[in-house]
């Protein structure tokens, strides 16, 4: 049975709504939408289907939302410089190895 999810007052649902049509950012402002949504009353499966996230992505970003409030909803991509390229992970083992040859 899809589930409700509560979510905390720190924005009104009027703000979410506002943040969610005004946000540049797509990922952004899908988190907004979804958060106003079911901040609304919308069930779990309800903004799956609205939005296309899965539900267990749903309830992990409500679950965000409620202990840092609208901090939490930003697209955190951007903050992860990803993992070292393997080409230059490479050539430090293959300089390691010669220098203490």
């Amino acid at each position: 049975m899809p589930k409700f999810v509560t979510i905390q007052p720190h924005l009104t649902i009027e703000e979410l709504e506002q943040r969610y049509r005004r946000c540049s950012d797509l990922v952004e402002s899908r988190h907004y939408q979804i958060i106003w949504l079911l901040a609304k009353g919308k069930t779990t499966a309800e903004v799956e289907e609205i939005t296309g996230y899965s539900r267990g992505w749903i309830r992990r970003l409500a679950r965000r939302y409620n202990q840092l409030g609208g901090s939490a909803l930003c697209d955190r991509r951007h903050d992860n410089p990803g993992a070292e390229p393997l080409f230059i992970r490479e050539r430090r083992k293959k300089t390691a190895l010669l220098s203490n040859g």
